[in-house]
């Protein structure tokens, strides 16, 4: 008969949990900030340092110490790119250089003194370019109008040497680039996608181990017990909380994976209804995830000390800066148990190249596992180490009243003369 109840009384647990959980969210205005504030503004400010997309007319510095025909037309052609700008000729590096960290332009291109007799005495001709660095975007644009140019010229030298075989003004091979998802070729296409999905899955975390925190700070001041605590199982502990964060982030996730990209025109080709159920997952398991990392927060601030420095780590690992192919198979393991290495590559397929969930079922069915693995995972932590670490905390309590609170304040370190 108890066992009926049981079953009975275990959904009406995991509501309670639910009920009591929204509660704590609504009433705490630093997890309203991580999972609300945060969301609404991050995502528009990444996406506004990006939104110029692509750099034009980058100033550039030339020394030509060949002074031919052949440097002036390659200079000339270099400026007509819409990368690039050709502001002046200097007379050497030095002075280059001198413009450069002036912030006067922002690279040089130097022709030596034998370039026309290398290029045109079938060796090679030499260009050299030095950039800024201190934006990638400029090298990024810079690099591909000097390409574009030397390519260029370089179909025009041969076909000065071994005349036109063909009615074809262009090479002997046409090279075109055509960009399938990202037509406009820019890095906030590219990157940010990525980062939205991050954003996510961080704000989250934050937002978990914050009312983690503050569960711990109310059980120093009651003597071991949380008031707002739902005595029940850990499952429907675990379950109540999940679907309480998943509800909540119904609404962000929309607003960040979808009226984002369309505020700032990146890529959007694929299903909406796709991206919404390969959320499903994911935000579930970065649920489940946070409630696992729970163990390590003692107090809110050390919420920042648990998460804030993963982000970049996070970043890397989704394989968005450095192919996942080309990591060593540790990295790999570790960003395999990350669930924003999944969504975030299956999300780029889908809003980017127009895969269908059908295509990137590797990654959804993955996200399904974490969630497994992270529910496990989380009632180990809950039952094994805070729960009997709360039956501690009462029976030192019952001992001597104030013994939580002279513990925390000599592991911070606070006077306690006047006790």
């Amino acid at each position: 008969m108890s066992f009926f109840r049981n079953i009975i009384n275990w959904p009406i647990d995991v509501f309670r949990v639910w009920k009591r959980e929204i509660s704590l969210v609504f009433h705490d205005e630093a997890v309203i900030i991580f999972f609300l504030v945060l969301c609404a503004v991050y995502p528009v400010l990444y996406s506004l340092i990006y939104n110029t997309e692509v750099a034009h007319d980058i100033k550039v510095v030339v020394v030509d110490d060949n002074r031919s025909h052949l440097t002036r037309e390659f200079v000339r052609q270099l400026d007509a790119t819409p990368e690039v700008c050709v502001m002046d000729y200097v007379s050497n590096i030095q002075d280059a250089r001198r413009l450069m960290n002036e912030h006067e332009c922002y690279g040089v291109v130097y022709f030596p003194s034998d370039f026309t007799r290398q290029a045109l005495g079938g060796g090679q001709g030499h260009v050299s370019l030095y950039t800024d660095m201190g934006v990638f975007m400029r090298y990024k644009q810079m690099l591909t109008g000097l390409t574009s140019v030397q390519m260029n010229m370089c179909t025009q030298l041969q076909h000065a040497k071994i005349g036109i075989t063909s009615e074809n003004s262009g090479g002997i091979i046409e090279n075109r680039q055509v960009a399938l998802g990202n037509t406009a070729q820019g890095i906030g296409s590219s990157v940010l996608p990525c980062v939205l999905v991050l954003v996510l899955q961080q704000s989250m975390l934050l937002g978990i181990c914050v009312l983690r925190g503050g569960s711990r700070e109310r059980r120093l001041r009651n003597r071991g017990f949380d008031p707002l605590e739902i005595n029940t199982w850990v499952s429907a502990s675990l379950v109540g909380k999940s679907l309480c964060h998943w509800v909540i982030y119904i609404v962000p996730t929309i607003y960040v994976l979808h009226f984002v990209p369309m505020f700032f025109d990146f890529p959007q080709n694929g299903a909406t209804l796709d991206i919404i159920v390969l959320m499903l997952p994911f935000l579930l398991s970065v649920s489940l995830l946070g409630q696992t990392l729970q163990v390590f927060v003692n107090d809110r601030e050390t919420t920042f000390l648990v998460m804030g420095f993963t982000s970049i780590i996070f970043v890397f690992l989704t394989g968005i800066s450095w192919p996942r192919f080309m990591m060593p198979d540790y990295w790999i393991a570790l960003g395999n148990v990350i669930p924003s290495t999944w969504a975030s590559n299956a999300y780029i397929s889908i809003q980017t190249n127009a895969a269908t969930l059908g295509q990137v079922s590797q990654s959804y069915y993955m996200l399904w596992v974490l969630v497994g693995f992270y529910f496990v995972a989380a009632y180990m932590v809950e039952r094994f180490i805070c729960r009997p670490r709360y039956r501690r905390m009462q029976q030192y309590a019952a001992i001597e009243p104030d013994a939580l609170i002279k513990e925390e304040h000599r592991r911070n370190a606070v006077d306690q003369s006047g006790w």
